[in-house]
């Protein structure tokens, strides 16, 4: 009897499993999805670009593929990806794992949608846009020139060296956050800084591992917390949550509606005065999502930026004498003159385009029913955006896979400000909130470095530039670990 209940519930589990592999009706083509595994075993995890690149030409650029027992919608050029993501019914967003157990449920913006998603959207966006071309824009820019000056001193104590940079230009990245935030900055070597660095670098590693639990929850529940982490990962985020709302709870102890310096001062005001989906929970959201999300994604592009310049010595030169003629040599070089800077400008956006940090960007999820490009994708589909397919498209790139900044040049020289076929953060109502300020950071940190050093590869380094496939590339695309010979220009 026993003999046959089990055969009965085997036969069951087996039978609602292959079920799950099975495509909603008019649903977009794809490989074929195994049990369990779903269309993994076909893909390339560590090159997804070229998988689904791959997949288009059989599939044509709307298809899906199977992680575990979801399928998953792939936009796969760029045309596609901005007509899909500039309509509303494409702005959900999944409850990812990673987002949901960093934030402990769905608040801020990365795993929210609908009101409370664009009313905090609104806000951040138009926030950080003040300080990089509104009234703040000067403050904040003082702040960045700070740090850089901080990075030169560094770099000019292992002058000659070889050296890895990681850790300074983290250090660089939260505390500009540090004092967008909180209108502070800290010692590198104080506790409290410390305690922020590990939280950060130990959160996103975990999330990175834990990306997979998205798909396969149960994962979490056959699997022992040994083998996934989630006992550390759950540590370092209660730790982070306790630090963050200790912040906000000081904050607004001293607030007294006649500061405006920082984010938090900025939110209290709106919180203060009752406007709706604004509260403490929603900040202290906020405040983790820009170190964990915004703070990692800016130290993965500058490392790339670092490396890619490294092993392009007549780009570096090209840029120095721009900056020479056009801002002067040995002087700080500001935002405010990055009209004047065409060439420098171009490097920055090639530097996005080539490192190509987020292949994929996080995932997207249809909010209604969806009739799109002949097919039928039901409410909560889960859609992801190749964005590999437009910065490696021949169709909008001379040399897509060369390292070129007159990708972004025309035919006189002056800077391409709206480039079909880039994408680096995004489009659409889910574009980054933060793309100006990002901008601003990546051309000021790197402008100023180059305006007084020139950057080089260690004896025996062949130039290569590779992509780490370890922890911290589930999302973001990190260099391979280098390090780089700093010389004082002459």
């Amino acid at each position: 009897m026993w003999t046959q209940i089990i055969i009965a519930v085997l036969v069951i589990i087996v039978i609602a499993v292959f079920r799950a592999s099975f495509r909603p009706r008019n649903f977009p083509p794809g490989p074929l999805s195994l049990p369990l595994a779903g269309s993994v075993p076909f893909l390339d995890v560590r090159n997804l670009g070229k998988s689904f690149k791959d997949l288009s030409v059989k599939y044509g650029d709307v298809f899906s593929v199977f992680v575990g027992s979801k399928p998953v919608v792939v936009l796969n050029s760029f045309s596609v990806i901005k007509e899909a993501l500039s309509k509303e019914e494409f702005a959900g967003r999944p409850g990812n794992f990673s987002g949901t157990f960093f934030q402990k449920g769905k608040t801020g913006i990365t795993t929210t949608e609908g009101k409370h998603f664009h009313s905090q959207k609104e806000f951040l966006h138009n926030h950080l846009k003040n300080l990089t071309g509104g009234q703040g824009y000067k403050g904040f820019e003082e702040t960045i020139l700070d740090e850089v000056a901080d990075l030169r001193q560094g770099l000019v104590k292992k002058e000659g060296e070889a050296v890895a940079v990681n850790y300074k230009l983290n250090v660089a990245i939260i505390n500009i956050l540090w004092n967008l935030a909180c209108g502070r900055k800290l010692h590198a070597q104080q506790q409290e800084f410390l305690a922020v660095y590990e939280c950060v670098d130990k959160i996103v590693q975990f999330m990175s591992l834990a990306a997979i639990f998205s798909f396969i929850p149960i994962l979490t529940k056959i699997l022992p917390e040994s083998i996934t982490n989630i006992e550390r990962g759950r540590y370092y985020r209660n730790r982070f949550h306790e630090i963050t709302e200790k912040w906000i709870r000081e904050h607004r102890q001293d607030y007294r509606g006649n500061r405006t310096g920082d984010f938090q001062d900025a939110y209290l005001d709106k919180l203060n005065a009752g406007e709706e989906y604004f509260t403490e929970a929603g900040l202290a959201a906020l405040v983790r999502e820009m170190f964990i999300i915004g703070g990692e994604s800016q130290s993965v592009l500058l490392r790339w930026g670092l490396r890619i310049l490294s092993v392009n010595p007549k780009v570096q030169l090209k840029v120095q004498e721009e900056l020479d003629s056009i801002v002067g040599r040995g002087l700080d070089v500001t935002w405010d003159r990055k009209d004047e800077l065409p060439y420098s400008m171009a490097v920055m956006r090639e530097i996005q385009r080539f490192a190509d940090i987020a292949p994929t960007g996080l995932l997207h999820k249809t909010v209604v029913d969806v009739e799109f490009h002949g097919f039928s994708l039901p409410q909560n589909t889960l859609v992801m955006a190749n964005l590999t397919s437009c910065h490696r498209s021949p169709d909008f790139w001379q040399n897509p896979d060369q390292f070129r900044p007159e990708h972004f040049l025309d035919g006189q020289g002056k800077f391409i400000t709206e480039k079909e076929g880039f994408l680096a953060y995004g489009t659409g109502k889910r574009k980054c909130p933060g793309a100006e300020l990002a901008d601003m950071e990546l051309f000021l940190i790197m402008t100023n470095l180059l305006s007084t050093f020139t950057f080089s590869l260690p004896e025996g380094d062949s130039g290569e530039c590779g992509t780490q496939f370890e922890a911290g590339t589930a999302v973001l695309r990190n260099p391979k670990p280098y390090k780089i010979v700093t010389n004082h220009r002459e």
